[in-house]
């Protein structure tokens, strides 16, 4: 564990904030730069930061060498390009989620890791979380049996938020992206790949999805039921259900969250969530812990877990009509 683990964050947006404020929990790790496009913008992140420099120039960032890591949180289309260039100065990346727009851009990310040899994560930041932690141990331990189903929902009620990366085509804007992200990854992480898809959308004007809802079909039979919508308030839970009990996660599932498990013996155990902070610190500890032991992806969530959620990603669009092109 280096002693001072200096940060470079590449945009200035609200998660891009909540990542700077989690870090403070980190005892070393730091922010020591920001890329901004104007050095204004630069200057307000940077105002509750000690020492951290504005670069409005991506080649001075890059050069610079206070940084040991990146952390990418442009709209969704910047995400690849970022990435790329960062991973080419041989700086290790956690970009934030959707980590690209398609599996295509993914795969070129992951060969530039590979071809550096440089760290690449995608922050898909619940796959870090210790509540995760705890919920895979129990299915490890067979504890619920054999998983029959998959439940998962993430909405929110945006349409009072003005944010163009939210409803703007051009940005990669939907709750599919934005929102659905987290219940497609949430089930690969429990089931895996789904055999067959089934999905439906609600399009906006503007030609993105405001709401989405998806059933995962798997080839032993299980199923899950997946939804997310920017129009309307969801309980944002998850439920994994087995032949012996089921595992539920209170809202927020994708957060630092309590967890229940009880089978049918009635044998029932909880795990409390005494987490200080917002969760985002998780996986910028797990980028340092791959750093330091030279290794370029991330057991929790690799490189093929991350194509692979893309690939399902993709095909629901697809079968929706949402295209970005």
């Amino acid at each position: 564990m280096k002693q001072n683990f200096r940060w470079g964050i590449i945009g200035t947006g609200g998660i891009a904030n909540a990542f700077a404020n989690d870090l403070k929990f980190v005892k070393n790790h730091r922010v020591s730069s920001v890329l901004s496009r104007a050095e204004q913008t630069g200057d307000q992140f940077k105002a509750t930061i000690s020492n951290c420099k504005v670069h409005t120039s991506i080649d001075s960032f890059m050069q610079d060498l206070d940084i040991d890591a990146v952390y990418v949180a442009t709209p969704n289309t910047l995400h690849c390009d970022h990435t790329i260039t960062a991973l080419n100065y041989k700086k290790p990346v956690l970009c934030e989620k959707p980590v690209a727009m398609n599996a295509k851009e993914i795969v070129s990310m992951v060969k530039s890791s590979k071809d550096n040899n440089t760290t690449f994560l995608e922050g898909m930041w619940m796959r870090y979380l210790p509540h995760i932690e705890y919920v895979n141990h129990i299915i490890h331990e067979n504890m619920i049996g054999s998983i029959q189903s998959v439940f998962a929902c993430h909405g929110q009620n945006l349409t009072h938020v003005d944010n163009p990366r939210l409803w703007t085509k051009d940005l990669g804007g939907g709750a599919l992206l934005d929102l659905g992200i987290y219940v497609v990854s949430f089930a690969h992480m429990i089931l895996g790949p789904p055999e067959q898809i089934i999905a439906n959308s609600f399009l906006t004007p503007e030609g993105v999805d405001a709401k989405t809802s998806m059933i995962f079909k798997y080839s032993n039979g299980a199923f899950a039921n997946l939804s997310c919508s920017m129009y309307d308030t969801q309980p944002n839970r998850a439920v994994i259900s087995g032949d012996n009990g089921w595992i539920e996660i209170a809202p927020t599932f994708y957060g630092p969250s309590t967890v229940t498990v009880k089978t049918i013996t009635g044998k029932q155990l909880s795990y409390n969530e005494t987490y200080k902070g917002h969760g985002l610190r998780e996986q910028a500890i797990e980028l340092e812990n791959c750093v330091t032991n030279n290794t370029i992806e991330s057991s929790k969530m690799p490189h093929n877990e991350s194509i692979a959620v893309m690939e399902s990603i993709d095909k629901i669009r697809k079968i929706i009509g949402l295209k970005f092109d």
